[in-house]
């Protein structure tokens, strides 16, 4: 059987556009891990950066009596501290600390934290569920929405990385901007998010493969 319709069929060499919907199929909570790595505001940079380090993290939220009340990145260790020639052990994260927090909800669609963080020119927010906060979305979890697959949620390999690329079995994106790796776009068909057709052929077994004879 062969299916016409408006997917767009990629090799070993992943395309680089953003689907114009794609942001729309996952939640903040799909992409954000519930991970909280904090720090007192008494704390000082150098041990705020030791915590960054530790828990290969880029960032750290400050609390105050157990209570989140400001984030602390490396950039700001960076352009506060070390770039003014300040001692990091004698400059304590409250004073870098940037504040008061700017949060998007867990149940958020993807697209909706995207546009918060280009309206605010930051790179993090908090994420929050039920007005707490769980998780920090950054942009690195943008990137991995656009490198999921629609329909089993697993990571696309990027060809750019040449450990992977003998891995990689391409994938199928929909004009609406999903991604599909080529056997779960086979299964499924259709798109899951516009219902458009996304392979160009389908190839089902044979009646002795299906009765075992």
């Amino acid at each position: 059987m062969t299916t016409r319709g408006p997917a767009r069929l990629f090799g070993d060499k992943s395309d680089s556009r953003w689907g114009s919907n794609m942001s729309w199929l996952f939640k903040v909570k799909d992409v954000t891990p519930k991970v909280i790595i904090s720090v007192d505001v008494e704390t000082s940079v150098t041990e705020a950066a030791k915590v960054m380090l530790e828990n290969k993290r880029g960032a750290v939220v400050v609390t105050e009596n157990g209570d989140p009340v400001g984030l602390v990145t490396e950039r700001d260790v960076s352009r506060k501290v070390a770039a003014k020639g300040l001692h990091p052990q004698l400059v304590k994260v409250r004073s870098i600390m940037t504040s008061p927090l700017i949060t998007v909800d867990m149940e958020a669609p993807v697209a909706e934290a995207i546009d918060l963080m280009l309206t605010r020119g930051i790179k993090r927010l908090l994420a929050t569920e039920n007005e707490k906060i769980v998780g920090v979305f950054t942009q690195g979890d943008v990137l991995n929405v656009y490198r999921t697959c629609g329909a089993c949620h697993k990571q696309i390999p990027s060809s750019l990385s040449p450990t992977q690329e003998k891995h990689l079995e391409g994938f199928i994106e929909c004009t609406c901007g999903a991604r599909y790796h080529r056997s779960c776009a086979e299964q499924v068909v259709y798109c899951l998010n516009c219902q458009l057709s996304l392979v160009t052929s389908v190839v089902y077994p044979s009646p002795e493969e299906t009765m075992g004879g």
